[in-house]
C-alpha cells in the first residue's frame, strides 16, 4: 500500500478500543481464568476461537481483570477495511498504553511502506511495555487477505514480554510460515463450557434455581448461552424466545444460503455424516461439511471432521425452524431419512421414523416383522409405542403381531390395548392351533379378559387349549373368579415365559408363596415382569426386608403397575409409613385408570378400606370405600368379594355388630375354602373367631382359631397371622389359655404381639454405627472414633434408644445423670454432646432444640440394640427357616458381651436386663426351630446360654430335656431334669408336673 492510500486521518470510533463494561453482578470463572492465564505465561500468541454464545469476550475480560499487565482492546466490526484502517485502530489502541506507538503506522504508510512492515514496525514499538493487546470479533475481517496479512505480521514481530489473543467465531489463519505454532495456544468450546458448579451459579444468577442442571448440561454441552436461556425441567417461564432469536441472529443469519440450508436440512440426523446428507440431497455434502468447520457452532466434531453432532438445544432449534418455515420440504427430507435408515440396517429407527411422518402402511409391514424381535429383549415401551401408532390401520394383525400384542399387554398390564382389538377383529388376530405359540396366546388372552371383566369369553377362549399345563393354568386364572377350586400347576425349574409369569399370579392369590421368593430363576417373564407378585410373596411370608429391597430398586419407575398400586401400600402399611402407603394409592389409582383393568379397579377401594381400617381405626371411611368396590364389581371376581368381605366383616366387629360380622365372615371363610384361596384365610378365620366368641359360641371360636393356624403354619403366612391377630388380639390370648402347654405354637404367637413393635427395614447402609454390645464403640463408614467421654456414648445410646430418637433435657439429666440437675451436670452435658458433634459429620450428629435434644431420624445413624429388635420383630412374622436364619443374624450382636458393658447407670442396667430378657427369648426361639430341624448340636449350644444366664426358663428346661433325648442320650436327659429340679428348688419353686410328664414320657 502506499501512502496514497492511507488515512488522511486518525479519526477513529473511540468505543471500538475500549474493554468491554462487566457487569457487577457477573459469574466470575476462576477455571478459565487460570487456564487463560497459564497459556498467555508459555506463548506468545493465543487464540480463543469458538461458537456464538460461548461466552469468549466476558472469559477474556475477566482473566485479563486485574493483570498487573496493560490492556490494550479493539474491537472489530467489519468497518476497518482497507487494510490500513485496521492498523489505525490498532495504533489507537497500544497507543493508548505505549507512547512509541504513537504516528508509527502513519509514518511507515507515509514513506510507502507495505502494510505488512507497517504492522510489524509497530508491534517492535511495543517493547518493554508488558502490554496484552486483545482483538475481539476477528471473524469480521475474515476473509480479507490483507486484513489477515496485518494481524500475522503483527503477531510475527510481538517483542518478548508482549501478547496477543485473538478472539473469533470462526478459526484464525494466522500464516504458518510466518507464526510458528509453538508460539500459538488455543481456548476453543470445551475450555469455555460450563462445568456443573458453574452452570448452577449462573442459573443462579439468572433466577433460574429450579432448572435441572445435569439436564440443561447434557442437551447444551455446557455452551453458555444455550444453558441460560434454554426451556430447562424446572425452570420458570424459560426464555425460549430469546435462545431463539440470538441464534437466529448469531448463527443462521451470519452463514450464506449453502452452509444454512445444509444445517437446516440434516438437523434430522442425530449424526450429520457425508454419507447421510448425500441420502437427503446434499450432493456436495464434504465440502460444506468441510466450510462448516472453520465456523464455530453449537456442534461437536469427530477429530477427522467427517461426523457432525448438533447439541441437543442447537438442534431442536434447527428442526422448529426447518418444520415451520417449510413444512413439505421437512416431511420429503424424513421420507428420505427413513429410506437412508433402511439401507444402513437401522430398521428399528426407520419404523419409528415411518410412524412419525403418518406412514402407517410402509411402517406396519416392517413393524410386523420387528414386533417379535422387540418383545423378545423386553422393550415393551417401544412395542407399545409402535401398536398404539399401529391401531390408525385398519388391517387385522397377522397371528404373529397378535402374539406380540398379548405379550405387551401381559408385560405392561395395557389392558385396554387387548381390549380395543377384541372388539374391532373378535378372534381374528389370535395364533392358529397349527403355530408352536397358540397355546401361550390362548392363555394371555384368557387373562386380558379376565381383567376385563369378561369371564365367560376367558371360559370360551380356553375351552379351545388341549389338555395339558397350558390349559390348567387358563382354568387356575378363571377359577380366582369362582367358588370353585381347578388345580394349581408348579412352577417349573427351566424358564418358560409369560405362562409361568401368569401362574405367579395365580399361586399368590390362592396363597401359595412357596418357591415366590427363591434366588432368580433366569426367567424374566417370572422375575423382572413378575417381581410384584415375588414381592408380595416375600411380604406375605414376613421377608420384609428382602421386600423392601426388591421395592427400592423398583420404585422410581411406573412399571410394574401392581407394585405401586398394591404391594407398595401393603408394604408401607406393615412399616408403619402411612403417608407413604396412601400415596402409593394414590399413583396407583391414576395408573389403573390407563390400564383399563376391571379386577383392579376393583381392588384398589377394597386396598383402601384397608388402610381406613389399620392405620385409622376409621370405620366409616372404610365402609364407604368397601361401597364404592362393590359398585366397581367385586362380584364379577370371587377373590376380591372375599378380600372385602375380610374387611367388611372387621368393620362390622368395629361397630359392636357381632351377629352380622359372623354371618359374613362365615360365608368369606365358605368361599375361600371351596376355592383353595389361602392368602387371606388366616386373617378371615381370625376375625371369624372372634365373631363366634362375641356371640357365645366358643367352640366354633376355638375351631376357628385353630383353622387360622393351621393355615398359615402350612403356607408360611405368620406375618398375615399377625397382622390379624394385632387387630383382634384376644382370640391369641384365648387360645394360648386353652393349650395343654406352654410349648403351644399360641404362647409363641401371645409373646410376639406383646413385644412386637413397628416393624423398621433400613433402606440403605447406615453411615454410623453405635455398637452397643460388650464394650461400646462408635464409628462412621467403617472408621472407629474415639469421642472422648464415656458420657457422649451414653447420650448416644440414651438418644437412639428413645422415641423418634430425642429425649429432652429432663429426661437426659433424670436418665444419664442420674437426676442430677446442677450446673455440674448440666455443663457435662454440654461438653458430651460437644464431643459428639466434633465427632460426628455436622449432619448426622445430636442436635439441641431448645430443651430438646435428637439425632435426625433415618437410616443413616443406628445403634446394635435397635438393630437387634429390628431383625426379632422381623422374625416373628417369619416361617421357621427363614426365621431362623433371621434370629441368627440377631443374635451375632449381643453374643459380642452385655449391652453397654463398661456402663453402670440405672437407667442402663435396667435397659440391659430387658435386652437380655428379650435375647433369652430369642435363643429359646432360636433352639426350638434347631430342634424341629434336626440341628441339635445348634440347639444345644443356644439353650445352654440361656440357662446359664437364665436359669428359671422352663420353656428352655423342657426344650434341653427333648433335645438330649433326640440326640439319642437317656443319662443327658436325666442329667438335665435333675439339673432342672435343683435350680427350682433353689428358687423355691416345685418342679412343674408338665416337665415331669416329659420325662416320663420320653423314657417309656
Amino acid at each position: 500500500m502506499s501512502a496514497s492510500t492511507a488515512p488522511a486521518n486518525d479519526v477513529i470510533i473511540r468505543s471500538k478500543i475500549l474493554a468491554p463494561e462487566r457487569c457487577a453482578r457477573r459469574l466470575r470463572r476462576p477455571r478459565v481464568d487460570r487456564t487463560l492465564r497459564v497459556l498467555l505465561d508459555g506463548r506468545r500468541i493465543v487464540t480463543v476461537c469458538a461458537s456464538p454464545g460461548s461466552g469468549k469476550t466476558t472469559a477474556v475480560a475477566d482473566a485479563l481483570d486485574g493483570l498487573d499487565r496493560p490492556i490494550a482492546w479493539l474491537s472489530l466490526d467489519g468497518s476497518e477495511t482497507p487494510a490500513a484502517r485496521l492498523l489505525v485502530y490498532l495504533e489507537a489502541a497500544v497507543g493508548q498504553h505505549a507512547a512509541a506507538a504513537t504516528s508509527v503506522t502513519r509514518d511507515a504508510l507515509s514513506r510507502g511502506l507495505h502494510i505488512a512492515e507497517a504492522a510489524g514496525l509497530l508491534a517492535e514499538s511495543l517493547e518493554g511495555s508488558r502490554l496484552v493487546v486483545v482483538c475481539d470479533n476477528v471473524e469480521q475481517v475474515s476473509g480479507d487477505a490483507d486484513a489477515e496479512t496485518v494481524l500475522t505480521a503483527f503477531a510475527r514481530y510481538l517483542p518478548d514480554g508482549v501478547d496477543l489473543v485473538l478472539v473469533s467465531g470462526i478459526d484464525v489463519a494466522l500464516k504458518a510460515q510466518a507464526v510458528p505454532r509453538s508460539r500459538i495456544a488455543r481456548l476453543g468450546d470445551e475450555d469455555l463450557a460450563f462445568d456443573v458448579d458453574e452452570a448452577t451459579a449462573a442459573l443462579c444468577l439468572a433466577g433460574r434455581t429450579a432448572v435441572d442442571v445435569r439436564e440443561a448440561l447434557a442437551a447444551t454441552n455446557g455452551w453458555v448461552t444455550g444453558v441460560l436461556l434454554g426451556p430447562w425441567t424446572g425452570g420458570d417461564d424459560p426464555p425460549t424466545t430469546g435462545l431463539h432469536d440470538f441464534l437466529t441472529s448469531s448463527v443462521l443469519d451470519v452463514l450464506d444460503q449453502t452452509r444454512r440450508n445444509f444445517l437446516l436440512h440434516t438437523s434430522i440426523l442425530d449424526e450429520v455424516t457425508v454419507s447421510g446428507a448425500i441420502a437427503l440431497g446434499e450432493k456436495n455434502a464434504w465440502r460444506t461439511m468441510r466450510r462448516l468447520r472453520a465456523v464455530h457452532l453449537p456442534v461437536t466434531w469427530s477429530p477427522d471432521g467427517t461426523r457432525m453432532t448438533p447439541h441437543g438445544v442447537f438442534r431442536e432449534f434447527l428442526l422448529d425452524v426447518m418444520s415451520r418455515d417449510d413444512p413439505d420440504l421437512h416431511a420429503m427430507l424424513r421420507r428420505r431419512h427413513a429410506t437412508f435408515l433402511l439401507d444402513q440396517g437401522e430398521h428399528e429407527e426407520a419404523v419409528d421414523t415411518l410412524l412419525e411422518i403418518g406412514d402407517i402402511d410402509n411402517a406396519w409391514d416392517r413393524a410386523a416383522k420387528l414386533l417379535p424381535e422387540v418383545v423378545a429383549r423386553r422393550d415393551f415401551v417401544t412395542a407399545a409405542r409402535w401398536l398404539d401408532r399401529l391401531r390408525l390401520s385398519s388391517r387385522c394383525p397377522t397371528p404373529q403381531v397378535g402374539a406380540v400384542v398379548l405379550r405387551v399387554v401381559f408385560a405392561l398390564e395395557s389392558f385396554h390395548r387387548a381390549a380395543e382389538m377384541f372388539d374391532r377383529f373378535g378372534y381374528q388376530w389370535l395364533l392358529d392351533p397349527t403355530s408352536p405359540d397358540f397355546e401361550e396366546s390362548l392363555v394371555l388372552a384368557s387373562w386380558c379378559l379376565f381383567h376385563l371383566g369378561r369371564i365367560e369369553d376367558a371360559e370360551d377362549l380356553a375351552s379351545h387349549l388341549p389338555p395339558g399345563r397350558a390349559r390348567s393354568i387358563a382354568l387356575a386364572v378363571i377359577g380366582l373368579a369362582k367358588e370353585e377350586a381347578p388345580d394349581l400347576p408348579e412352577l417349573t425349574a427351566t424358564p418358560s415365559g409369560p405362562l409361568d409369569g401368569i401362574l405367579v399370579r395365580c399361586r399368590h392369590l390362592r396363597g401359595r408363596q412357596s418357591g415366590l421368593g427363591e434366588p432368580e430363576s433366569g426367567d424374566p417373564w417370572r422375575d423382572v415382569i413378575g417381581a410384584p407378585w415375588v414381592l408380595a410373596g416375600l411380604r406375605a411370608t414376613g421377608m420384609i426386608d428382602a421386600a423392601m429391597s426388591m421395592y427400592e430398586q423398583r420404585r422410581a419407575s411406573d412399571q410394574p403397575l401392581r407394585l405401586h398400586a398394591f404391594d407398595a401400600v401393603d408394604l408401607m402399611l406393615d412399616l408403619g409409613r402411612g403417608d407413604e402407603a396412601w400415596e402409593s394409592l394414590r399413583k396407583g389409582r391414576q395408573l389403573i385408570a390407563e390400564s383399563g383393568s376391571c379386577v383392579y379397579r376393583t381392588w384398589s377401594p377394597i386396598m383402601e378400606a384397608k388402610l381406613w381400617l389399620r392405620l385409622h381405626h376409621d370405620v366409616e371411611k372404610a365402609e364407604r370405600a368397601l361401597d364404592a368396590a362393590e359398585t366397581a364389581g367385586p362380584a364379577t371376581y370371587a377373590f376380591a368379594r372375599e378380600t372385602a368381605q375380610v374387611w367388611r366383616g372387621l368393620c362390622l366387629l368395629m361397630r359392636d355388630r357381632n351377629v352380622e360380622a359372623q354371618h359374613t365372615l362365615l360365608r368369606c371363610v365358605a368361599s375361600m375354602q371351596a376355592g383353595d384361596r389361602m392368602l387371606e384365610l388366616a386373617t378371615a378365620a381370625v376375625y371369624l373367631a372372634e365373631a363366634h366368641w362375641r356371640v357365645g359360641e366358643e367352640a366354633l371360636s376355638d375351631e376357628a382359631a385353630r383353622l387360622a393356624l393351621e393355615v398359615s403354619t402350612a403356607h408360611g403366612l405368620q406375618h398375615v397371622l399377625l397382622a390379624a391377630l394385632t387387630d383382634v388380639p384376644d382370640v391369641a390370648t384365648r387360645a394360648a389359655d386353652a393349650s395343654p402347654a406352654h410349648m403351644s405354637p399360641w404362647w409363641e404367637i401371645v409373646s410376639s404381639l406383646a413385644t412386637t413393635e413397628v416393624l423398621r427395614v433400613p433402606a440403605r447402609r447406615p453411615r454410623v454405627i453405635l455398637e452397643e454390645f460388650g464394650e461400646p464403640s462408635l464409628s462412621v463408614d467403617g472408621v472407629v472414633l474415639q469421642p472422648g467421654l464415656t458420657k457422649s456414648i451414653e447420650l448416644m445410646s440414651f438418644l437412639l434408644g428413645s422415641p423418634q430418637n430425642s429425649a429432652t433435657r429432663r429426661q437426659i439429666l433424670d436418665a444419664v445423670f442420674e437426676g442430677r440437675n446442677d450446673a455440674a451436670s448440666r455443663s457435662y452435658l454440654r461438653q458430651a454432646l460437644f464431643k459428639l458433634r466434633a465427632a460426628l459429620p455436622a449432619e448426622l450428629a445430636p442436635i439441641q432444640d431448645g430443651e430438646l435434644f435428637f439425632i435426625p431420624v433415618g437410616d443413616a445413624v443406628v445403634g446394635t440394640a435397635r438393630t437387634m429388635l429390628d431383625l426379632l420383630g422381623l422374625a416373628a412374622r417369619q416361617p421357621d427357616l427363614e426365621r431362623l436364619n433371621t434370629l441368627e443374624s440377631a443374635l451375632e450382636h449381643p453374643a459380642r458381651g452385655p449391652y453397654l458393658s463398661t456402663i453402670s447407670t440405672e437407667w442402663v442396667t435396667a435397659r440391659r436386663a430387658r435386652l437380655a430378657d428379650r435375647v433369652a427369648s430369642a435363643r429359646i426361639d432360636a433352639a426350638r426351630i434347631a430342634y424341629h430341624s434336626s440341628r441339635y448340636a445348634l440347639a444345644r449350644s443356644l439353650l445352654q446360654e440361656v440357662l446359664r444366664e437364665h436359669p428359671y426358663r422352663e420353656r428352655a428346661w423342657q426344650l434341653a430335656i427333648s433335645v438330649a433325648h433326640a440326640a439319642g442320650s437317656d443319662d443327658d436327659v436325666l442329667t438335665i431334669f435333675r439339673r432342672y429340679t435343683a435350680t427350682m428348688r433353689e428358687l423355691g419353686v416345685p418342679p412343674k408336673a408338665e416337665v415331669q410328664r416329659l420325662v416320663a414320657n420320653l423314657r417309656r
